[in-house]
């Protein structure tokens, strides 16, 4: 019998994959015992919360429905399903295919009313403990932000250390020149040109495109603001690295509508490109 392995972790802050690992190991363990050929689907750093698309899960299911599985193995109920309307398609796709569903913690018969039952509470549970780690979090959230402390996590911001606490002056100095040479009139263009051409990267290292440039000079880090969904809530605890006065006077300009730059295709006036002249051409103005 071919076996379909599901490995999940939802967040590997460091790549080292370590909780897909023990899972591999005791679901290697289960089809073993019950003489089941394994097939891995991994998906490693990846929510089942958000309703996005896990792509070896969707392999999985689409294998399962062409008739290539027999059998599903996982660590847990909630490795495969956070959300309960997922669940319940997965009950009808496993009750057309008479698939076996086995976990290390115990099988779930989904072709009884009693498997099903246990199933469909255990996925009630899973949700519940999403949106109780959900509140957790926002209002931690919130805290965090009361207090002005940098949030925690994520990608590196550009200018300063992973920490957020501390300057990378050698970042800092071409940022400090962007918010002057937009005050002084260059274009976002020009200075993404100016700091590719210094050699000044983004913190995954790719070169500067003039919406980033954008996000940058309009990001109230760099003035030591903290912002929680979308106001300003306090001082920061992190060094700025322009006054507040200079941002300020950056957002203003960036926001300026007559400031606009970028060739846009809208129509101006009613029919223009659609109308044609009595010689046959297109109207264009």
């Amino acid at each position: 019998m071919q076996a379909a392995v599901y490995l999940r972790q939802s967040l590997d802050r460091d790549g080292s994959g370590l909780a897909v690992a023990r899972q591999r190991e005791d679901c290697l363990m289960l089809c073993a015992n019950r003489g089941w050929k394994p097939v891995e689907y991994v998906d490693n750093d990846t929510s089942a919360a958000s309703g996005r698309t896990r792509p070896a899960y969707a392999r999985l299911l689409a294998d399962v429905a062409a008739g290539h599985i027999q059998a599903v193995v996982a660590w847990d109920l909630d490795r495969l399903h956070r959300r309960p309307v997922e669940l319940e398609h997965f009950i009808d796709l496993a009750d057309r295919h008479r698939i076996a569903l086995a976990t290390v913690g115990g099988d779930a018969d989904l072709s009884t009313d009693n498997g099903r039952l246990f199933a469909r509470i255990k996925g009630v549970v899973a949700r519940g403990e999403i949106e109780r780690k959900s509140a957790r979090q926002k209002r931690a959230n919130l805290q965090r932000a009361q207090l002005g402390r940098p949030r925690a996590g994520g990608r590196r911001a550009v200018g300063y250390e992973r920490s957020g606490m501390e300057v990378r002056q050698a970042e800092a100095r071409f940022i400090r020149d962007g918010y002057a040479m937009l005050l002084g009139g260059a274009s976002l263009r020009g200075i993404a040109g100016q700091w590719n051409g210094a050699g000044f990267t983004t913190a995954l290292g790719q070169p500067w495109r003039p919406d980033a440039v954008r996000y940058v000079l309009r990001n109230p880090r760099y003035a030591g603001l903290v912002v929680h969904l979308g106001e300003e809530v306090a001082a920061g605890t992190w060094p700025a690295i322009v006054p507040e006065h200079t941002y300020r006077a950056a957002v203003a300009l960036l926001n300026d509508p007559s400031r606009r730059t970028t060739r846009t295709n809208a129509r101006r006036y009613l029919l223009a490109g659609l109308a044609l002249c009595s010689c046959g051409a297109p109207v264009i103005t």
